[in-house]
Formats: structure tokens, C-alpha cells, sequence
């Protein structure tokens, strides 16, 4: 009985211990993202900058993530996720370092580029860490927490970022991430090693398909930051180009890094796109509302910031509750029920304009947040389901990419909405909604036709079998 009961215990800590890890890395990833967001007017002057050029610090840490990610999650799979987990950890955190002493613009958009390496290191591992290694039976409840993880760094980021500028100086912001990073280290080495499942199977690393990806992404999502300029349908067309040889050369591929069967799976393909939608349409709430609160109803930012932390507050809390009821609902459902109860604020907040009252926004970006928190851990466990173990960290670093180019995407189209000189602020909102609505619809809707036609299949198999047996 006390050998069972201390096995026990050994199980729970394990399993406490790989979700946290896993989790932080989420957490720091998404923290500095957002922390950096309220510190721009601060290096502006730190600097004797301009915010254009200072704001390469962010576009450039997200247009790094989205290039390399896929290519750390192939490398995890081959060399271990964990290995992979703590060198992201240790880049993150002299990269942290370098930051927050750079002396100059330049430098610190430098130190970025290498943070964002070690962000997509540690975002292409989180999952598969807890996938890999948690019982089938917890599973649901770790995804949960990973989501919640995810949210609470959009929660933190700017409430921290106003804290430490307010106080202790711009250079805490990223001096901030190092001892989590060494806590999370120790943890790595002394905690986790011998406890997370190890590769069994190592793929080849297909090291041309993973250079044309990773060229074509850079691709798009510079291309798509730099909209307006006239390079950017360069870069466009540059990206078309290199997607269509990485295709090509994946079809023939004996190793591919995304097996492109895959995507005749229309269960897959829609749930890949439904993250797609979730990352952008989120990205634009968080645009649209403190903007409109700003520019039409006179908010001071930090109001406006306070209403925006209604939406990644109702993600954190429910994130939990989708991964128990994973196990009874099932991804499908409660990724249908996710995406239902993101569209109806949605389409309020759309027809309400330009009458918003301040209760009612913080209301529908709360419900809206619920629906986030029940769509994003069941479709983790949706797209990681699509593949074998030993692919693991390569499909969660795909899945990861879609949101990240889903949220470059909507950002740039929500600011060509809200700064179109032909356009009224509220017309240009309610434009930004109707099309975060119509991408949400669209995967609601494209749910449903794959539910009919699976129940439709079914049906006909069903017949076919009763008419042999007969």
C-alpha cells in the first residue's frame, strides 16, 4: 500500500511539474509579446528613436517565431523535447539579458531576433512536452492549463509592463523573464529528466523542405507587416512562389515535415483553419475595442486597457473547465460550442456600434473570452490527435504558426480598416467586426458540413454492411 501510495505521489508530481514547465514557457512567450506593447513610447525616449523603428522590436520577435518554429518542432522530434524545451529556455534568457542592457536601438532589435529564436523553441515544445508525456486521462486537464497559461500571459503582460515602467525602469521588463527562466532550468534538469517520454522514433530532418518553409513564411508575414509599401506584393509574390516548391517538393518527399495527407482529413483542415481565425479574431478585438474606446468615446488608455483584460480573464478561467470536459464532450463539440459563444458577442459588439456602453463591452469580451477558453485546448488536442508520437512537437509547432500568421494577418488588415481616410473610426470597426463574425462563422459552419458528411458516410457504410449480411 505505502509503494502505491508513494507512486502515486510520484505521478501527480510528475505530471504537476511537466504542465507548470510546459506552461511557463507558453506564458513567457505570450508576456513578452504584449509587455512590450505599453513600452514603446518609453524607448521612443530611452533611445531618441521613433516609434516605427522601435517597433521592429515586436514585429520582428513575432516574424521569427512564425519562421522558425516548425522547423525546432522537426528538430525536437528527432532530438528530444525536452532538449530542445531547455536550450529554448536558456536562449530566452541570455537574450533577456542582452536586452536589457542594450545600448542601442539596433541592438536591442537584435537581442530580439534572438529572443524570438529561443520563443519559438519553447512555443514549438510546449504542447508536445504534455502530450508525450501525461496520461491519456489527464491529458484534457494539462492542455487546459496550458491554454491558461497562454491567456494569462495576454492578462499580465501590459498590467506588468505599466508596473515596471511606472517604477523600476524599462530595463526589469526583460531582467524580469530570467530567474523564471532559470527556476524553470532547474526544473528541467532535476525534476522532469527521466520522467518526459524520450524519442523512440527519430524522422529525417528534411532540412531543404524546412528552409523553404521557413523562407516562405518569413516571407508572408514580413510581406504582410510591410503592406502599403511598395515592396510588400514582392514579398507576396516571393512567398507564393517558395509555397508552391515547398508543395511540390513535400508531395514527393519520403519524409515529409507535414505529411500533406493530412489536410484530406477535412476534420484536421478545418480545425487548423478555426486557429488560424481564433488567433486573428482575438488579435482584433484587442485592437478594435481599445482603439474605438480611445479615439470616439475619449477612455484614457489606461481605462481602456482595464476593459481590454475582460477578454484574456474569461479565456484563463474557463481554460481549465475545457480540458475536464474534454472527456465527455469531445474536441468537435466543444470547439463548435467555443466557436458559438465567440460569434455572438461578436456580432453585438458590431451592431451595437457607435453605442457601446463601457458594461456591455466588458460583458461580450468576457463571453467572448469563455468561448476562447473552450475552443483553443480542444483544438491543441483536435490537431496533436492527427499524428503519431514521434511527430508530436513538428504538428503543435504547425499548429502554433496558423495563429501566429492568423494574428499577423488580422492585425494588418484591422489597422488598414481603422486608418482608412475614406472610412469613419465607427465604420471601420464595425467593418473589423463584421469580419472577425464571417471568419468565425466560417468555421463553425465548416464544422457542421464535416459533421453531416462523417454522419452521412456513416450511414451509407452502415447500409451497405446490412445489405451484405442480407
Amino acid at each position: 500500500m505505502k509503494i502505491l501510495a508513494n507512486k502515486r505521489l510520484d505521478q501527480a508530481g510528475s505530471y504537476l511539474a511537466i504542465v507548470l514547465v510546459a506552461g511557463v514557457g507558453m506564458f513567457l512567450t505570450t508576456l513578452d509579446s504584449g509587455i512590450l506593447n505599453v513600452a514603446i513610447s518609453s524607448l521612443v525616449r530611452e533611445f531618441h528613436s521613433s516609434v516605427t523603428t522601435v517597433a521592429w522590436t515586436i514585429s520582428l520577435y513575432t516574424i521569427v517565431i512564425c519562421s522558425c518554429i516548425v522547423v525546432f518542432g522537426r528538430l525536437s522530434d528527432r532530438y528530444g523535447r525536452l532538449k530542445i524545451y531547455s536550450m529554448g529556455l536558456t536562449l530566452f534568457a541570455l537574450a533577456s539579458l542582452f536586452c536589457a542592457f542594450s545600448g542601442t536601438v539596433i541592438q536591442l532589435i537584435s537581442f530580439r531576433i534572438l529572443q524570438g529564436i529561443g520563443a519559438a523553441m519553447l512555443q514549438a515544445t510546449s504542447a508536445a512536452l504534455i502530450t508525450t508525456s501525461v496520461s491519456p486521462i489527464k491529458k484534457g486537464e494539462a492542455l487546459g492549463a496550458l491554454a491558461a497559461f497562454f491567456g494569462l500571459g495576454h492578462v499580465l503582460g501590459p498590467v506588468a509592463g505599466g508596473i515596471i515602467l511606472s517604477t523600476i525602469g524599462w530595463n526589469w521588463i526583460f531582467l524580469i523573464n530570467i530567474p523564471i527562466c532559470l527556476l524553470c532550468l532547474l526544473a528541467c534538469h532535476y525534476v522532469l529528466k527521466g520522467k518526459v517520454v524520450p524519442v523512440s522514433k527519430k524522422p529525417p530532418l528534411n532540412l531543404s523542405g524546412s528552409l523553404l518553409l521557413s523562407a516562405s513564411i518569413f516571407s508572408l508575414v514580413y510581406g504582410c507587416s510591410q503592406l502599403g509599401s511598395p515592396h510588400s506584393g514582392m514579398y507576396i509574390m516571393l512567398f507564393t512562389i517558395l509555397m508552391f516548391l515547398f508543395i511540390r517538393r513535400e508531395k514527393r518527399a519520403a519524409n515529409p515535415i507535414v505529411p500533406l495527407s493530412l489536410f484530406h482529413n477535412g476534420f484536421f483542415t478545418v480545425s487548423l483553419y478555426t486557429i488560424f481565425a481564433y488567433g486573428g479574431v482575438t488579435r482584433l478585438c484587442m485592437i478594435v475595442v481599445p482603439f474605438y474606446l480611445e479615439q470616439a468615446s475619449y477612455y484614457t488608455p489606461w481605462n481602456s486597457g482595464l476593459v481590454n483584460l475582460m477578454l484574456p480573464l474569461g479565456l484563463v478561467l474557463t481554460s481549465n473547465i475545457a480540458g475536464r470536459l474534454m472527456r465527455s464532450w469531445g474536441t468537435f463539440r466543444l470547439m463548435t460550442v467555443g466557436l458559438c459563444c465567440m460569434l455572438v458577442p461578436l456580432l453585438i459588439l458590431a451592431f451595437l456600434l457607435p453605442n457601446w456602453q463601457l458594461p456591455i463591452v466588458c460583458s461580450l469580451l468576457f463571453v467572448y473570452g469563455v468561448g476562447a477558453g473552450l475552443f483553443q485546448p480542444s483544438n491543441i488536442a483536435a490537431i496533436m490527435e492527427a499524428v503519431g508520437p514521434s511527430h508530436q512537437a513538428t504538428i503543435g509547432s504547425v499548429q502554433r504558426l496558423a495563429q501566429n500568421i492568423g494574428i499577423s494577418l488580422f492585425t494588418v488588415v484591422t489597422a488598414g480598416f481603422l486608418q482608412s481616410p475614406a472610412l469613419d473610426i465607427w465604420i471601420g470597426s464595425r467593418n473589423s467586426f463584421y469580419l472577425a463574425a464571417a471568419a468565425t462563422f466560417l468555421g463553425i459552419l465548416g464544422f457542421v458540413i464535416i459533421n453531416q458528411y462523417e454522419k452521412c458516410r456513416l450511414e451509407k457504410a452502415t447500409d451497405l454492411t446490412g445489405s451484405t449480411l442480407d
